[in-house]
């Protein structure tokens, strides 16, 4: 998404400069003026366009990649569901739609591989509480050859007494 967003902008930047060029090149709106208000609209609204893009894709790792909900169902139907143990969790300040972004240092196991360690950018719902290192929340993990995990459950929901291990080697691709 954020590779889209910035070609999305370079490209309207371009337009917006050879609108300008053209504007420039008329030389006024006395010489021509439908051509030069055509190009001048076009060229501002290309600008509008490339700087808007451009601070989308500067933002959006702030509030982190969001999985399709077809993407986690697949994932929980391929047994992925696992449970992580939260080791710190930092508010990043974003709240999308009732969730709060926390990068979290988590162990995660039962996801069908060995416990592993990962560091991810993840949303817990206000419904389930805030999260703490020590929490264990409920997980599925994304893709089968990733760490990347999404939060199906918060620490309101889940057992503390599950067992997860304190401590794992990290994810080795």
């Amino acid at each position: 998404m954020r590779r889209r967003l910035a070609i999305a902008s370079v490209v309207a930047l371009a337009v917006a400069a050879f609108g300008f060029g053209v504007v420039l090149f008329i030389g006024g709106p006395a010489t021509s003026p439908v051509a030069w208000t055509v190009a001048f609209a076009v060229a501002l609204l290309a600008l509008i366009g490339g700087v808007l893009t451009g601070v989308f894709g500067i933002i959006l790792p702030v509030f982190g990649r969001v999985p399709r909900a077809s993407e986690v169902a697949e994932a929980a139907a391929a047994g992925r569901e696992g449970l992580a143990r939260v080791l710190s969790a930092t508010p990043t300040g974003a709240r999308i739609n009732g969730a709060y972004v926390y990068d979290a240092d988590l162990v995660v196991d039962q996801t069908r591989v060995p416990a592993y360690r990962t560091r991810a950018r993840i949303r817990v719902h206000r419904n389930d509480g805030t999260l703490r290192g020590g929490e264990i929340i409920a997980v599925v993990r994304v893709r089968d050859d990733a760490p990347t995990v999404a939060v199906t459950a918060g620490p309101a929901r889940v057992a503390q007494d599950a067992l997860v291990p304190q401590d794992a080697p990290p994810w080795v691709s």
